[in-house]
Formats: C-alpha cells, structure tokens, sequence
C-alpha cells in the first residue's frame, strides 16, 4: 500500500469517499502525466497530504504551499493550448483545492 493511500486510509468519514477516491485518482493521472510540471505538481501535493498526515506539517504550511502551488499553476495552465488546458486544470488546481477543502482537514481531525 502506498504512503498517500495510508494516509487516506486514516479518514473514516464515509461522506468524503468519492472526494477520497477523486484525489487520489487526480493525484495517480498527474503523477503520470507526460508534461513535467503537471508530474512535479501531483507528486508535491502527494508529498504534502503525507507530510499532514504524518504531523510533519500543520494545516497554515499546508495551505501556504498550496496557494503558491495554484498560482504557478495557473500562469501553466493559461500557457497550454485550449485542449490541453482543462486536463492541466483538473490535474494541477483541482487537486489541490481537493486536497485542502476536504482532504487535510479531515487528516489533521483523524490524528487527534
């Protein structure tokens, strides 16, 4: 099992199930991604739940790396071309606000 999965596995709130499944599914379709920035941003992000989840970071660090993170990857995904635009959008924003609104909040409460 990998270390993000552990990390989901410490949420037992059945209401979040599909937001569970949707990250680590947006997470694993990044982390395979030909484009290189794309790849770097699901593997940080991946590296970040995993450092929440382990305390290794608080939710304020969380959500600072996020903010940066979704700004670098604005100015990539207006760089794209129309096409490509929604798939690096899905794979690099939307994760990330996944991550933040629904699944570290939960990692940080699961711990307690």
């Amino acid at each position: 099992m990998s270390n993000l999965q552990d990390a989901l596995n410490q949420i037992k709130d059945p209401t979040v199930a599909d937001a569970k499944a949707q990250f680590e599914q947006l997470i694993n379709d990044g982390k395979a991604a030909s484009e290189a920035f794309i790849k770097s941003s699901a593997e940080q992000l991946e590296q970040w739940t995993i450092d929440v989840s382990n305390r290794d970071m608080n939710q304020d660090e969380f959500d600072e790396l996020v903010s940066a993170q979704t700004i670098v990857a604005k100015n990539f995904v207006a760089s794209q071309s129309v096409a490509a635009q929604e798939r690096a959008e899905r794979l690099t924003i939307k994760a990330a606000e996944l991550a933040a609104t629904k699944i570290v909040p939960l990692l940080l409460v699961a711990a307690l």
